[in-house]
């Protein structure tokens, strides 16, 4: 299949001075995108749902149906809980790889594609796709001469991203016990106290990977923090576990938007969203001056300061004092005075609750979301007393940080 794509350059920083500092993006045809959407659900979808695949997959969350950054966040913070309970601390290593999306490599993801229940033609309509790929720049009204593309996953295209997280389905642990959380090419490691031996393996085994796949590591901007289970274990250990060699410690990560602090109380977070969201007052305060009618300043707020305020509420919301759950609604109640926002409208709490329910239906009932598997086993009940929304068994409470992640919390606020 041939299709013409054009290509734009768009910088990557403010003040580009070389060309690794631009990115291509493709700007390919409404008709081929409407082709490959078709492609893309009556095909791919189904295969990442197929029995022996999907089981592959329970660590990806992005690009795929039900997958979101705010599952990611939930599955990470579900698994780093639970690590706790038996390791005082656990390590959380950001890992970066440079340009994933420009230079992993097509025969290498065909191969792997290959793998998947997919019919002969469908594979093959994939190949074609692939080949004969070329780019050429316009600069100063010349053009320059055809080169190649064998690498990168098409970014205009609809069939780019589901590929690029089929081609990082066998990225996993050498080690067992230790988990690895993946949102396309941002990838977390978890490894607990009791494997902190293992750290180098799982490094260098990624570091591999990524070399098979055309692919580079990079230790020099990747992170990592120190978890403890508690402020009293942490004081017992008289001497940090020593870094990992090349990567910088810090005491704070920013997760797919989230700041995640070593302490687990998101204060952070809470700080920067709240800045974010005044900021947006402002700019909405001058908006008015200027004339904007109330129906677009609604919209507005909502679409900017609400939307700001709860991202990811669901994942973290457990995780916060009382005082930052007063800091975000002052935020809202500041709109509502100002009139940007409607006085009728929910409460910050009644937002959470809301999208709690709701997620946690999603979870509950449908096998093939990316959180199903988290969910404990069925019980097996003989006397239905009063009728509940699950009837899954209970997670114990070994600890504190547990009862906080959003599994948890909604197993347990279901039955009341």
């Amino acid at each position: 299949m041939f299709v013409e794509q054009r290509k734009s350059l768009l910088p990557k920083i403010t003040k580009p001075h070389s060309c690794s500092d631009f990115r291509p993006i493709s700007l390919t045809p409404i008709l081929s995108r409407l082709l490959e959407k078709l492609v893309v659900r009556n095909f791919i979808y189904p295969a990442l749902n197929d029995p022996f695949i999907h089981p592959l997959l329970t660590d990806q969350f992005a690009f795929r149906p039900t997958g979101s950054t705010e599952a990611t966040l939930i599955s990470l913070l579900h698994h780093l809980t639970n690590l706790l309970i038996t390791n005082p601390y656990v390590r959380v290593i950001a890992l970066d790889f440079s340009k994933a999306f420009d230079t992993v490599r097509h025969c290498t993801t065909l191969q792997k594609l290959s793998t998947l229940p997919i019919p002969d033609n469908i594979y093959n309509w994939f190949v074609n796709y692939f080949q004969n790929h070329s780019h050429i720049t316009k600069f100063l009204g010349q053009l320059s001469q055809p080169a190649s593309i064998n690498s990168s996953v098409f970014q205009g295209s609809v069939i780019g991203p589901p590929l690029f997280i089929v081609n990082g389905i066998d990225l996993k642990p050498v080690h067992s016990g230790n988990i690895l959380n993946k949102y396309a090419d941002d990838t977390y490691l978890l490894v607990p106290a009791c494997n902190d031996h293992t750290v180098s393996d799982e490094l260098l085994s990624i570091e591999h990977w990524a070399e098979a796949n055309n692919l580079k590591l990079n230790i020099s901007k990747s992170m990592e923090m120190l978890i403890f289970a508690s402020t009293r274990i942490r004081a017992k250990i008289s001497c940090n576990p020593p870094p990992v060699l090349g990567i910088v410690r810090v005491d704070c990560i920013k997760v797919l938007g989230v700041l995640i602090d070593e302490s687990l109380t998101f204060k952070a977070h809470i700080s920067s969203a709240c800045n974010t969201a005044a900021q947006s007052l402002y700019a909405i305060k001058i908006l008015k001056a200027h004339g904007l009618d109330s129906h677009s300043i609604f919209a507005i707020s909502s679409a900017t300061v609400v939307s700001r305020l709860t991202y990811a509420i669901t994942a973290w919301w457990g995780f916060i004092s009382a005082a930052d759950k007063q800091k975000l609604q002052a935020v809202l109640n500041r709109a509502k005075r100002w009139t940007f926002y409607s006085k009728t409208s929910p409460s910050i709490a009644d937002i959470c609750a809301k999208q709690d329910i709701k997620l946690f239906s999603n979870v509950l009932f449908n096998p093939n979301h990316v959180l199903h598997h988290l969910l404990p086993p069925e019980k097996q009940q003989v006397y239905c007393l009063r009728p509940r929304l699950h009837n899954r068994e209970l997670p114990k409470k070994l600890n504190s940080l547990v009862t906080k992640n959003f599994l948890t919390r909604l197993l347990y606020h279901s039955i009341l």
